[in-house]
């Protein structure tokens, strides 16, 4: 029951369980649980199972630290970090490790041997065997000792490790991973001060511990895990962990919809008792073992994919009321009301069992089908082909109704007599005799004879006047008439009753049935259903398994050597069979770890086991020989993956293994003696008062850790003196609407759910299966513009379920959207701005998308949107020069910003206190003497310093500064690397070789050409549109198309003079779908000359084109290189050590940067590629103040991430993709580094002050449905970068650049801005500053604003100068005005939508220009074609 199968079937049925955190923030978490395995495997070997797959050790240690330290760094545990590794399992568990690890092992020599058949040349290095993962192995050993340096080190050196409890329970502590870790939860919550609302993250979401969760009855869990796709990926998945998306699966969510869909059981009367959603939950735990897990094989024909799941509980909810309790009595099994579910679930196996027969002569022939569960209820239609039975007095019945039809004469009709017959006749023969008529074309009728006796009474039909029937069509009825009467003649007379009948065909039914099961067991286990022994044997053994496992999940281990003995379960009909079974489990021992590995490990993988035990996996006269198959049998058994395949290999005996291994035993050494002993997990903790040096776990790779203040213990469970295992949800736990901030809830908005085939789009796919489908109740109320418009200005949640807090600055509906004005008099009113046509149609698009990911992603159905609320995130919290922490709303690019307005949350019951503002603290408070910091002043930025006192409510500090000044090498590295490569257009490159640009796109990209019925590749792969990547220093895309570098333009070249007749059959057909190898070459060179470019191909795929998506600024391995150069150079000239401390006095606290503080204070920060930074946080994978150089931009939806390549190595550094030296790279988020080539947070002296940057002046762009609002309002206006060159769009205009530049267009009126905080107009222009220097001040048909004459044509009728040298904005508006008026409104020109053309010709040469007015520095002035240029007043 894997994760392939049972989230995704989890994922269809509750399609809003799980919340992709790649765009969302997410929970505050007390606990994080890591189920260590799942990491180890990812770390050490390749999906791809490739045979020349190769990594070292060392890197293996390093990247399962890296993967441990990310996942702290995203979760941020507040008390308790555990990691669990498989240790010794119980033996029921091992019979799955032992066919897992046999399988993998023949798998890999199978595709080693056919790489070498097909030549490919193997590494001179032995492979990694992931068999090695096993309790007891040297390799396993050595990860221990890795991981206890690795974690000393981090408790020493990252601040966000050392205030939590570091756990680590290694593969020398018997138990799998999760059971360790449930097994703590399960001891911490019988204690008298657990907290019924603690916050867990379990990695990994296997089904295992999807049941784990639920079971703990903790609502506030989640589980944790990789984005997990089905399918072809179209994108190579970054190796950066940063980059990788991660998925919460909220089990708080799972609860809800497991309370929907069994939601008929709280109907009033249904339960005779009282209804309790957490036995449910545990009803739902025991039933989920039917369909298969780690210790029990799945019951036959119940499998997930098949609904097997979906059927039980239909079953369940039809036996719960009758079986009088519920069948989970927190963990143990109420065998009684089990038999019920299992009698009502074996009806399933009579429609498999019909399947089968369907085509059979005795089915088809015989009325035998048995109703299943699903059908019950429906009939099947009598099937008159079938042959006749008929009883004697039926017999009778027909020669008395055949003698009456024979005597039928021409006679007139009133001569023709009717048949009466008997009065007597019973139930059964009046039927008969009905059908019979019937089948005669009789007409029938029932007589009363006055007495009370009623009889049947047969007539021919009367003939019609006038219907005078010819010859031939009354000798087709005689025809027709003879065939009736032989069949009933044919009839065979059987003398017996209905009910005997029914019973004659149900005996048959069951013999055929049982026949079958019979089949199935002959089949799987040699032998069947008469050997009642082997029968009940199998039966109790199935049924102890389903106790034992329930023990296990709920109570832990009840027996270690317990084993379910068959690779297959009974049939589900023969399972109450075994309902006495002895349960009671002898706890035992669990084996040592070299029994294990003995016990699981094939030959195949016999070298990671000591030497001295080699012989008994591979001498023929070994006594356990037959445990070591070289070849099984896989059997499908009814799965349709191969690797879900039964493997066919003998079980391990506990008495002869052991036997065997005894001999060998004193043969070990004593390393190999320590690694078969048990262990005890280990609890580390931070203390300031001890200081050691850690010696290095990896001499030579890892250096010791000088300073150590971590203390390493024995961990102990929680005791359980006198206290009882807690099953159950605990009082004061918060459900629904009431749980902790960040846990999504269902019950926030009113809502009902049904199961309804919807089509939900799960993994990119569209469910074929049944969904809870959630509908929002109270929709209509909600969606009116009336509330939007109440919450303008307030703080509401959005995204339901998963709610983020933001502010609301606009709403809308069809015809309006609505702001707040700003302030003044009647600013309570909201200010509408009608929209115009193509508002209409883009707010109708957003609306009907919005409704439309609610309904295929989310299975929830929000009914019609009448209004839109456009809201500002909540980005964070902001640290003021003061001091004070404050909510800080924006705009924040790839995060939804429009809601619809019924499925917005007015307020939540538990506010996220990681978001809370806060008062500025005293100096002395937030810096007290000791603090350790960056300094922020111009002398010495980003340097650390240290606080020794305070003057004047200021801090005094040391701070160290270099003795040289650092040289900048960065962006002169990345100018001159510019420089030597430029990029030149596709057309360009075309012409340049003289090549059909069509030609050029296709053998740049992925160019298919068919040879022998299959394709092949022969693109030179330098650019992929599709999938939006692009290739480092070879290919990039910018808005006028693709670019290529001068070495991909080589390759090109290469490309055409070594092949010129492949790229001449391109030319001759360059806009051709599909082409063969013999559009190129004759059919006898084809072969070889297709191989020759293939190998040419490959060639160049070796230099390793690095692969990045179209919008990242990266640059390539060889600028990298030469930075990492430049910074090692500048270190021998300026070695660390070469400061020297100063103290400086009365330093203000917007100086001083906090390590903590980082994130508020540097979010806002820009970069350039070759800009140098400075590490500031103290937590995370990288050093504390290691500088570095950025290298690499990539904008995620919340933040951007910087690859930087840093001066120094370190233990967690990476390649970032080989692009830079081991150890010397990392991707960190903006907030982490601190910009010292672009200096931005300067404080300090005045001086100081001119290196901040400048609030940027953006352009105002209609970021939303209508023209921009009133003078105060600024509306759905939002910050844009400069568009392209106008071309004569009226929305375009609205757009234009306000910093220089040229605004050309045709048709339409002047575009709007701002100046010098000049009030907003209705009018769509923008302001100018009032400057008489207007350089470049040139157009045609438009007049300069303030600046020269123009030198076009087709002046202005608007532009008559005021004595103060403004332009009035309309001649109409001057006269009568009041000067200085503060309620001045201007004429609105938008209150009318824009004329149906909107690239209308002016009076210029080349129609109405469009002109775009610069912003407050100039740089340009505007240039138009017969348009009209409008300035606003600042007076």
């Amino acid at each position: 029951m894997g994760v392939p199968k049972f989230f995704r079937w989890m994922s269809e049925r509750y399609p809003a369980i799980s919340q992709l955190i790649a765009e969302n923030r997410i929970p505050e978490f007390d606990c994080l649980y890591l189920d260590m395995n799942g990491i180890i495997h990812n770390c050490t070997h390749s999906d791809s199972d490739s045979p020349t797959f190769r990594m070292t050790e060392e890197k293996m240690f390093i990247q399962i630290f890296n993967y441990i330290e990310h996942l702290f760094g995203k979760i941020q545990p507040k008390q308790l970090f555990f990691m669990a590794i498989d240790g010794v399992a119980p033996r029921a568990k091992m019979n799955q490790q032992r066919a897992r690890r046999f399988r993998t092992a023949l798998d890999t020599e199978k595709a080693r041997e056919k790489a070498i058949k097909e030549g490919v040349q193997m590494p001179t290095e032995d492979a990694f065997d992931s068999n090695c993962i096993t309790p007891g192995t040297e390799f396993m050993a050595k990860l221990t000792r890795q991981l206890k340096y690795f974690i000393n080190k981090k408790v020493s050196e990252d601040a966000d490790w050392q205030g939590v409890e570091i756990v680590l329970s290694g593969h020398e502590v018997p138990g799998e991973g999760e059971h360790k870790i449930m097994e703590y939860i399960r001891l911490a919550k019988a204690q008298p001060d657990y907290d019924p609302n603690i916050r867990h993250c379990l990695y990994g979401l296997d089904a295992d511990l999807i049941m784990l969760g639920l079971l703990s009855h903790d609502p506030h869990f989640c589980l944790l895990r990789e984005e997990v796709t089905f399918g072809r990926q179209n994108q190579k998945k970054s190796k950066e962990l940063e980059h990788q998306n991660f998925y919460l699966m909220h089990l708080c969510i799972v609860r809800e919809y497991l309370e929907l869909e069994f939601q008929e059981l709280k109907e009033p009367s249904t339960l005779a008792f009282p209804f309790d959603m957490e036995r449910v939950i545990d009803d739902f735990i025991l039933m989920a073992f039917f369909v298969g897990n780690d210790f029990l094989p799945n019951l036959p024909n119940l499998h997930i994919n098949e609904g097997a799941l979906a059927l039980m509980f239909k079953v369940y909810k039809s036996v719960l009321p009758k079986a009088g309790g519920y069948i989970n009595e927190s963990g143990v099994i109420n065998l009684e009301r089990l038999a019920l579910l299992l009698n009502e679930l074996s009806d399933v196996e009579y429609r498999f069992f019909e399947a089968e027969n369907a085509d059979a002569s005795w089915f088809k022939g015989k009325q035998m089908a048995k109703v299943d569960v699903m059908e019950k209820g429906t009939t099947a239609k009598p099937d008159k082909r079938r042959p006749m039975s008929i009883s004697s007095p039926q017999k009778e019945i027909f020669k008395q109704v055949k003698k009456y039809v024979n005597s039928r004469t021409n006679a007139s009709l009133e001569k023709q007599m009717s048949l009466d017959l008997s009065p007597s006749l019973n139930a059964r023969d009046r039927k008969f005799a009905q059908e019979l008529a019937e089948d005669l074309y009789l007409q029938w009728k029932t007589i009363d004879d006055g007495e009370g006796n009623r009889h049947i009474r047969l007539d021919f039909p009367q003939k019609l006047e006038g219907d005078d029937e010819d010859d031939e069509e009354d000798e087709e009825s005689q025809i027709a008439l003879l065939r009736v009467i032989k069949r009933y003649d044919n009839a065979k007379v059987v003398d017996v009753t209905a009910e005997e009948a029914q019973e004659e065909m149900d005996k048959r039914y069951e013999q055929k049935f049982q026949a079958w099961k019979n089949k199935y067991y002959k089949g799987k286990f040699e032998w069947g259903l008469e050997n009642e022994e082997e029968m009940q044997r199998l039966a109790e053994n199935y049924v102890q398994g389903l106790q034992w496992v329930l023990y296990y999940y709920y109570r832990g281990v009840a027996s270690w050597p317990w084993f379910y003995h068959y690779h297959y379960s009974p049939m589900i009909s023969d399972v109450k069979r075994g309902l006495k079974a002895d349960m009671n489990f002898q706890l035992g021992q669990p084996f040592r770890p070299y029994q294990q590995l003995m016990g699981v490990l094939p030959d195949r993988s016999k070298r990671i086991v000591p030497v001295v035990y080699h012989d008994l996996m591979t001498n023929p006269d070994s006594p356990i020989i037959d445990f070591y198959p070289r070849d099984f049998e896989l059997d499908m058994n009814g799965k349709k993956m191969e690797w879900e395949a039964v493997v066919k290999i003998p079980f391990i005996d506990e008495t002869r293994l052991l036997g065997a291994m005894k001999s060998k035993d004193p043969l070990l050494s004593q390393a190999e003696k320590d690694r078969n002993e048990f262990g005890v997990s280990l609890k580390f903790t931070y203390s300031s008062d001890v200081e050691y040096t850690y010696p290095s776990s990896l001499a030579g790779l890892f250096p010791d850790i000088a300073h150590c203040r971590c203390v390493e213990n024995i961990f102990d469970l929680p005791t359980m003196d006198g206290l009882e295992v807690y099953v159950g949800l605990m009082d004061g736990a918060r459900l629904g609407e009431t749980a902790l901030a960040g846990f999504p809830s269902l019950k926030t908005l009113p809502h009902t759910g049904i199961h309804d085939f919807h089509s939900v789009n799960v993994f990119q796919q569209d469910s074929r299966n049944e969904s809870m489908v959630i509908t929002i109740s109270d929709a209509e109320k909600r969606t009116k513009i009336e509330s939007a418009k109440a919450q303008l200005g307030h703080r509401v949640h959005v995204g339901y379920p998963f709610l983020s807090e933001a502010k609301v600055i606009r709403v809308s509906d069809e015809m309006f959207s609505y702001t707040l004005p700003g302030p003044g008099p009647g600013s309570d009113q909201p200010i509408a701005t009608p929209h115009g046509p193509q508002e209409i149609e883009s707010w109708h698009k957003k609306a009907d998308r919005i409704e439309s990911v609610y309904s295929k992603r989310l299975g929830m159905m929000i009914g019609d949107i009448e209004s839109l609320v456009h809201v500002d995130m909540l980005k964070g919290l902001r640290k003021t020069d003061e001091g004070a922490t404050i909510k800080e709303y924006a705009h924040i690019p790839g995060i939804e910003v429009d809601y619809a307005s019924q499925v917005v949350v007015d307020e939540v019951i538990s506010e996220d206190k990681r978001f809370i503002e806060k008062a500025a603290l005293p100096v002395e408070e937030e810096f007290p003497a000791g603090t350790r910091a960056f300094f922020l002043g111009d002398y010495g930025y980003g340097r650390p310093l240290e606080v020794v006192g305070h003057t004047d409510k200021k801090a005094d500090i040391w701070v160290s500064i270099a003795k040289v000044k650092a040289r900048e090498f960065g962006r002169a590295i990345v100018a001159d690397a510019e420089r030597h490569a430029p990029y030149t257009p596709s057309y360009a490159v075309a012409k340049m070789l003289n090549l059909n640009p069509l030609v050029l796109s296709k053998i740049t990209s992925r160019f298919e050409v068919i040879l022998d019925e299959g394709k092949t590749n022969l693109g030179l792969n330098l650019k992929f549109e599709a999938k939006k990547l692009k290739v480092l220093g070879y290919s990039r895309r910018t808005q006028n198309g693709w670019e290529f570098s001068q070495k991909a333009i080589d390759l090109i070249r290469q490309y055409m003079i070594k092949f010129p007749h492949f790229i001449a059959g391109i030319q001759r057909n360059p806009s051709g779908n599909v082409y063969d190898a013999t559009d190129f070459y004759p059919q006898s060179e084809v072969k070889a000359k297709m191989k020759e470019i293939l190998a040419w191909l490959k060639t160049i795929e070796s230099k390793s084109f690095q692969k990045v998506p179209l919008d990242a600024e990266q640059l390539d391995s060889e600028t990298v290189h030469r930075i990492e150069q430049a910074a090692d150079e500048a270190l021998l000239q300026n070695p660390r050590s070469a400061v020297t401390n100063k103290k400086i006095i009365g330093v203000p606290r917007n100086g001083l940067l906090k390590p903590s503080d980082a994130e508020h204070r540097l979010s806002h920060q820009r970069f350039s590629l070759g800009d140098r930074i400075v590490y500031a946080q103290d937590s995370g994978r990288v050093p504390i103040a290691t500088l570095g150089t950025v290298v690499g931009k990539t904008r995620t939806a919340r933040t951007t991430l910087l690859d930087v390549v840093f001066d120094a190595t370190f233990m967690s550094g990476t390649s970032l993709e080989d692009r830079c030296s081991p150890f010397r790279g990392s991707t960190v988020p903006i907030h982490a580094v601190l910009n010292i080539t672009d200096r931005q947070v300067v404080a300090g002296s005045r001086a100081a002050g001119n290196h901040r940057p400048q609030p940027m002046v953006q352009p105002l762009v209609s970021g939303g449905y209508g023209a921009p609002t009133g003078l105060n309002g600024q509306g759905q206006l939002l910050p844009s970068q400069a568009p392209p060159p106008l071309r004569g769009s009226f929305r375009g205009a609205v757009s234009g650049q306000l910093n220089g530049g040229r605004a050309r267009g045709r048709g339409g009126l002047p575009s709007n801005g701002m100046s010098n905080g000049a009030s907003q107009q209705n009018l769509p222009i923008r302001n100018h500053p009032l400057t008489a220097a207007q350089p470049n001040g040139r157009g045609r048909g438009a007049s300069p604003i303030n600046g020269p004459p123009s030198r076009g044509r087709g002046k202005s009728d608007l532009q008559q100068k005021t004595r103060g040298g403004y332009t009035k904005i309309d001649p109409r508006v001057e006269e009568g005005s009041v000067r200085n008026d503060s309620n001045f409104r201007p004429q609105s020109y938008t209150n009318v939508p824009p004329p149906p053309s909107l690239d209308a010709r002016g009076r210029g040469r080349r129609g109405g220009g469009l002109s775009r007015v610069n912003g407050s520095r100039g740089g340009g002035a505007a240039r138009g074609r017969g348009g009209q240029a409008v300035e606003q007043s600042t007076a």
